[in-house]
């Protein structure tokens, strides 16, 4: 699988995020915030790291670290949805492994992951 999404899964015009955060819903962490457009025709994502994340070092690491985490659960996702990911700058300094446990939670609650990962404990009997 390739490392960088082609434009053609890319949301790029402020139009299409526009779109996400009016009509689609968003799910807060510490670390991001997701928003989720479902029933599109396709699935396309979108990353928003703004100057308050940090400098350009700073945002760019956090914008390849989100966009990794995304890489490894897309074939997981459901078909048709808009996803936006808010870099927030706490995840600056967050280890990889904490983004990624608040990644997998938001996109559970969010409802675009088809195989949701088992919750640690509890179960069934």
């Amino acid at each position: 699988m390739p490392l960088t999404f082609p434009k053609s899964i890319r949301l790029q015009h402020s139009s299409e995020f526009l779109r996400v955060k009016t009509q689609g819903r968003a799910f807060s962490g510490r670390f991001m915030t997701v928003g989720v457009l479902k029933g599109c025709d396709a699935t396309r994502v979108g990353l928003i790291t703004s100057k308050r994340v940090g400098g350009a070092v700073e945002r760019n690491r956090v914008r390849r670290r989100l966009r990794e985490l995304m890489r490894l659960t897309r074939p997981q996702w459901v078909s048709g949805v808009w996803v936006v990911a808010i870099a927030r700058h706490a995840a600056v300094n967050a280890p990889f492994a904490e983004l990624q446990r608040e990644w997998l939670k938001l996109a559970e609650r969010a409802g675009i992951l088809q195989n949701p990962q088992p919750k640690e404990g509890g179960g069934c009997v």
